[in-house]
């Protein structure tokens, strides 16, 4: 009989934690959409000076609730140029207080409003109703589902006290305040959700399977395991980036390095502090829980408040941005130039030249280099950024009323940055395999590449000058049936004869790689010969 209560209590704990877990995907989700660069451009407006900064972190994480989504979206902003790295720390600072509220919503009575919320928002989304704000309704249906499975975790979880065994196991806990906390800090970094282990702290508490101190301890190891997470998904990163992520790693250091100790302090010296201020408010436990947390985040930002200008040199220091992070951002862009449409088109014009030099370091790659694979994905990774950002004005303008000229220009322009994101793709992927093939293979293999290499440089200097006479010699090397595609094709043939078959097919897979490059830099410089005849079109209509 037991067994079969145990294996119905964890089917239901089962349905609650795949429900939390959906939502928590499907929040992520829509609120990558939802913060395009129209968001970020709000983001930039609401954090103009320090104090806004602080302000507005705290509501942005009290929507978010995850400091792993706060963190990205707001290395999305530093990246992209459009804030400061002092004001991101303010906002990162203040928007943990912010993440804390979700679990006093959790103690309220708000299971009918919750339902109607999963079965309003699930109905429209499933039927795509309305069409423009489906990602803002996709969060409300991925909040709605996070708090049913909350919810259930929450009803079915006080279960566990009718067992033997597990109070037994609970007992046995009492007093092991460091066990506690490590075991609070593994299951939110396995879980991927401290809010999800808080609950079940509560849960347990409320069912008086764990002390108050215990539940205490286990939520100082929750906001630490939250700051491991961050670790974790960011190991990766590196310059500005890794700095705004490290701030959230020691974020959760500097909190336990605070409270934990007085946490002992109190328990072991009999000095009140946190948990005597706790039994002190007279409400239930679960609301003590969650001023628990709460202050544990207050606390901890209040202290680093003083010290985030400090922080935040050191953190440059520590984790210096590499020589070409510059590259990665604007440089003649700013914030709110799409104010001026015409001025922003023709520095989006300027950046994407710096795309198309992007593109040229790739063929300046030396072919006998060790580190070859690194530099590539170095300059992969700073297009990729400047492109982003370039999407990002353009995305603004697209949501203006603009004239009939201007939105022609807006349209041109975005096809080219495809066209751009076409050819860094297919360059990151192919120049190093050509060029390495080119060192290691007779003569013919290297006139191969020395084929391609010419008709891009050709149309890579045509961007840098925008001269018709350059853009028209692009458009002659690259044009189909040109001398420069039966030359490759012509070489490929008399390296062929002379490799073995495996050799073969690895040449093929070059001129087949290269023969798509061609195509794209030859749209390329009809996209560029199509930009030169607008100046001339306009004085001819005139």
């Amino acid at each position: 009989m037991e067994a079969d209560s145990l294996f119905f209590i964890i089917g239901y704990i089962l349905a609650g934690l795949g429900l939390f877990f959906v939502g928590i995907q499907i929040i992520d989700q829509h609120l990558k959409r939802l913060t395009g660069c129209r968001l970020h451009g709000i983001f930039l407006r609401l954090t103009s000076t320090r104090w806004r900064a602080a302000w507005w972190g705290f509501w942005i994480g009290a929507i978010t609730q995850t400091a792993a989504a706060i963190t990205f979206l707001t290395i999305s902003v530093v990246s992209s140029g459009l804030m400061k790295r002092q004001r991101a720390i303010s906002l990162l600072n203040w928007s943990n207080p912010g993440t804390c509220l979700l679990i006093f919503f959790l103690v309220l009575p708000l299971n009918l409003f919750i339902a109607y919320l999963v079965g309003v928002a699930g109905i429209l989304y499933a039927f795509g109703v309305p069409r423009r704000g489906r990602d803002l309704l996709g969060f409300l249906f991925g909040m709605g589902l996070l708090f049913t499975g909350l919810l259930t975790l929450q009803d079915y979880g006080e279960d566990f006290q009718n067992f033997t065994w597990f109070r037994h196991i609970m007992e046995a806990t009492a007093g092991q305040y460091l066990l506690v906390f490590i075991a609070g800090c593994l299951l939110t970094v396995v879980a991927q959700s401290g809010n999800a282990v808080i609950l079940v702290t509560i849960v347990l508490a409320q069912a008086g399977l764990m002390g108050r101190l215990e539940a205490l301890m286990a939520i100082y190891g929750v906001n630490l395991g939250a700051s491991l997470i961050t670790h974790l998904l960011t190991l990766r990163l590196k310059g500005t980036p890794k700095q705004m992520a490290m701030f959230q790693v020691y974020y959760g250091w500097i909190g336990t390095a605070i409270l934990v100790p007085l946490f002992f302090v109190e328990v072991w010296g009999g000095v009140p502090l946190v948990a005597a201020f706790l039994e002190t408010l007279s409400t239930s436990l679960s609301t003590e829980m969650a001023v628990a947390n709460l202050l544990y985040c207050v606390v901890t930002t209040a202290v680093i408040m003083p010290l985030e200008g400090p922080l935040a040199r050191w953190l440059n220091r520590a984790y210096p941005p590499p020589l070409d992070e510059d590259a990665s951002r604007p440089k003649f862009l700013y914030p709110r130039c799409e104010a001026q449409p015409e001025t922003c088109l023709d520095l989006i014009g300027m950046e994407q030249t710096r795309l198309g030099e992007q593109l040229a370091r790739y063929l300046r790659m030396d072919p006998h280099s060790n580190f070859l694979a690194e530099e590539a994905r170095g300059i992969h990774e700073s297009s990729q950024g400047l492109r982003r950002a370039i999407d990002g004005y353009l995305e603004l303008l697209v949501h203006q009323s603009l004239a009939a000229d201007t939105t022609h220009r807006v349209g041109t322009l975005s096809e080219r940055l495809d066209i751009y994101a076409s050819l860094e793709e297919e360059f990151y992927k192919n120049i190093p395999r050509a060029k390495l093939l080119a060192r290691r293979r007779d003569t013919s293999a290297g006139r191969l590449y020395e084929g391609f290499e010419a008709a891009a440089l050709t149309v890579l200097d045509a961007v840098e000058t925008g001269e018709p006479d350059d853009i028209a010699l692009a458009l002659l090397i690259t044009g189909d049936g040109s001398e420069t595609l039966s030359r490759l094709r012509q070489g490929f043939i008399e390296t062929a004869r002379e490799a073995a078959p495996r050799e073969q097919a690895e040449l093929l897979q070059v001129v087949a790689a290269v023969e798509r490059l061609i195509w794209l830099l030859n749209s390329l410089a009809r996209s560029l010969e199509h930009a030169s005849a607008r100046p001339v079109d306009r004085e001819a209509d005139d």
